[in-house]
Order: C-alpha cells, then sequence, then structure tokens
C-alpha cells in the first residue's frame, strides 16, 4: 500500500522531526510518502503529482493552516478526483498526541487498510472514499 502524508509546515508543531516520527508509524502500514523527506527529485513538484497518482491512502496532518495551503487544498482535491481515501490526523496539540492519535487511527482502520488493498488489486469499481469515517 502506498500512503502519501498531506500537511504545511507553517505550523509551530508540524516540523521535520514531527515528520521522520509518522514517517516511521506510516511505514508499518505501507510504503509512506512524505514531500520533506523524501523527495529529492529535480522537479519536486512533478513528483509530489506522480507520488499522489500512485497512492491507496492520503493521511492529512490536519495543522491550523493545512486550510489555507494551496498546496494540501491541491493534495486533497486530486485525491478525492482520483477516489483516494483520507484520512485525517489533527494536528493540534503536542507532538506525543498527534502521534497517539495517528497510531491510534491506524489500528482502528488496520482491517480496512488491508481490505482497501485488495480491492484496489482487483480492480473494484466500489467508491473507497467512503471507507473511513474521518475523512475530509
Amino acid at each position: 500500500m502506498n500512503i502519501f502524508v498531506s500537511y504545511t509546515t507553517r505550523d509551530d508543531n508540524v516540523d521535520k522531526k514531527l515528520l521522520e516520527l509518522v514517517s516511521e508509524v506510516v511505514s508499518l502500514y505501507g510504503h509512506c510518502y512524505i514531500d520533506l523527506l523524501h523527495n529529492t527529485e529535480k522537479d519536486k513538484q512533478r513528483h509530489v503529482e506522480f507520488m499522489l497518482s500512485q497512492s491507496n491512502l492520503l493521511i492529512l496532518i490536519a495543522s491550523s493552516s493545512v486550510f489555507t495551503s494551496k498546496w494540501v487544498q491541491w493534495e486533497l482535491e486530486e485525491a478525492k478526483r482520483c477516489r483516494i481515501p483520507i484520512i485525517m490526523v489533527e494536528a493540534k496539540s503536542d507532538m506525543s498526541n498527534i502521534l497517539k492519535n495517528l497510531k491510534s487511527i491506524l489500528e482502528a482502520n488496520a482491517y480496512l487498510l488491508s481490505n482497501h488493498r485488495s480491492e484496489k488489486d482487483e480492480n473494484s469499481s466500489r467508491n473507497t472514499n467512503n471507507l473511513f469515517g474521518a475523512n475530509v
């Protein structure tokens, strides 16, 4: 499973250290892509677009500024257009609470995540945006 993490670093509580920890947690469930950590391409925006198009799931790290970030908004709209399920993780507290919330949401959806992977592999026509109760 390819998991794309959407975020903005405009807020003080979302930084490289948090994203590294998020990557460790998310990697337990599939291949994690976080632009700040994993994008070494010359054309960075094109690579982000490609990685999102290859994703089976988008995790939104929802800090205060994500809804005013044009890039995050583009990622969310593109995910919706491509019927990529979106899980939102509140990021309005400290790092340990953000990670605790992320782990809890991923554990709660682990069965659905594995089912979604099987459905994708079988080219299911079912709309997977409704698999998760925490959709944006």
